[in-house]
């Protein structure tokens, strides 16, 4: 079908993950991956976990050692400079490590030995699992569902956006077994693989948007591929969806074909989690849940995050648990970096906010961060600054060119552009919101740098290649250069 998924797998600490309990035994990881001791453990010997990617290595964690022809996993000369030393080293190629210190397991092949890790540790799992997929906001759906569980026990998600299989294992295997909830971000690659070792019983999608698309993709093709997350789902699961989404009935048909309880959310009348208003000044929802009207208020700016508060509700209600802790957590959730995050920042002596959406964008995120930008209450102006959506297939410019109606509608006062396949848009935006269009976002760092006033708010956005977080970085610099 030719869908583009990619795996970005970006360094931090691995904080979703509860404290560093030891679960697994030798006896464990020898059923898991059916590999061979080479450097057997001492008696006793534990682990935490399993990583596949040296940033995310946790103190008692095991490390997938890569090879020339087995790729997964990291450089040995990487694994044995690492401060505690990983628990032990798992590779096809013991002969080619230069250590003796550390217990050593040859496995057949290491992808495979990840995948087996977390298949073995999803079922030793007692709590209960979420999956979380779509086109855009899954990494935020995330992280304020499991915020919002954390009320009710320990809670563990899914971190470091590693959401295709391998990266899905690994989170999995180093997750501690007793968690009550485990919150996963599923994507489109091998849905069925991932759906089939997370096994969720509630699964949240969150929309479908032309995004991930090749040459021959359509919105369809996505929406598909996709639904294999309800493949793992046993009969009498929940599936929660997006009401309003794009192919609404292929993805509730799906999972009416897996026998799901399908669950809905969004501002179609007939949502049983309902957004009746949104108020952007003040970050106010107002839903209709059943026969109850609730009034709350976000700490996290923008229409997407009262949507995503719905789904968070309904995943809660449907895991048996009362509404009123959840809404307190949600009120208090603050955008994640690169995805929403607001900040003060100070450039040139000039106070602004900046609002950091730089992470990725597809055309569905693209409207919501503007309109987040046009209703945002701020004493300046409001600038946006735009790079390139990719993966959007042969209609790319169309995609980019249609933003123009929404721009021109909208409250921003100047907006700067860069890519050429912002061409069309450009030429149709009013003459008064015009900033600058660019090749490159790198080339409007010194007209920003001249155009920017006091108390601006400024949103950066754009897909992950188009590299305009790196504007957000030059900006983090300047700032700290100032302070």
């Amino acid at each position: 079908m030719g869908v583009v998924a990619e795996e970005n797998i970006t360094a931090s600490n691995n904080n979703s993950l509860t404290s560093n309990k030891n679960y697994w035994t030798v006896q464990d990881v020898e059923k898991a991956t059916k590999g061979s001791w080479v450097i057997p453990p001492a008696e006793g010997w534990t682990a935490t976990g399993v990583s596949i990617f040296a940033p995310a290595l946790q103190p008692g964690n095991m490390a997938i050692i890569r090879t020339e022809d087995d790729k997964t996993g990291l450089l040995a000369s990487v694994a044995l400079r690492l401060s505690p030393p990983p628990s032990c080293l798992i590779t096809t190629e013991p002969e080619k490590i230069l250590s003796d210190s550390i217990p050593l397991l040859k496995v057949a092949d290491n992808t495979d030995a990840v995948l087996a890790m977390g298949r073995y540790a999803r079922d030793k799992m007692k709590g209960r699992v979420l999956g979380i997929t779509g086109s855009a906001g899954k990494t935020t759906c995330v992280a304020m569902v499991a915020d919002a569980l954390s009320a009710w026990g320990p809670t563990c998600k899914s971190n470091n956006n590693a959401n295709l299989p391998r990266g899905v294992a690994w989170n999995i295997a180093s997750m501690p077994w007793d968690s009550a909830h485990i919150v996963l971000e599923m994507a489109i690659g091998r849905m069925a693989v991932s759906s089939r070792m997370v096994r969720p019983e509630v699964a949240i999608f969150t929309n479908i948007q032309p995004a991930h698309l090749g040459e021959n993709t359509t919105v369809h093709d996505v929406a598909l591929t996709k639904s294999a997350i309800f493949v793992g789902m046993a009969p009498g699961g929940v599936a929660i969806l997006n009401r309003d989404m794009l192919e609404w009935e292929t993805v509730s048909q799906a999972a009416e074909a897996k026998q799901q309880n399908i669950v809905n959310y969004g501002t179609h009348p007939d949502c049983q989690y309902r957004l009746v208003e949104y108020d952007a000044q003040k970050q106010q929802v107002t839903a209709q849940i059943g026969d109850r009207t609730l009034h709350y208020t976000l700490a996290a700016g923008g229409k997407h995050m009262a949507l995503n508060s719905l789904a968070t509700l309904a995943a809660v209600e449907a895991l048996g648990y009362p509404l009123e802790p959840a809404i307190e957590k949600i009120g208090q959730f603050a955008a994640l970096a690169g995805r929403g995050e607001e900040k003060q920042v100070t450039v040139n002596g000039l106070p602004l906010t900046l609002i950091d959406d730089a992470y990725n964008a597809n055309p569905g995120s693209m409207q919501a961060a503007i309109e987040r930008l046009s209703g945002q209450s701020c004493s300046g102006r409001r600038i946006a600054v735009l790079g390139e959506m990719a993966e959007l297939g042969p209609g790319s410019e169309s995609y980019h060119t249609e933003l123009a109606p929404l721009l021109n509608a909208s409250q921003i006062d100047q907006i700067f552009l860069a890519g050429s396949s912002y061409k069309h848009c450009w030429e149709q935006l009013d003459e008064g919101k015009k900033g600058a269009w660019v090749d490159a976002p790198d080339d409007l760092k010194p007209l920003l740098l001249e155009a920017l006033k006091a108390n601006d708010t400024v949103l950066l956005k754009g897909s992950n290649s188009t590299k305009v977080h790196q504007l957000v970085s030059w900006i983090d610099q300047m700032q700290d250069k100032a302070g």
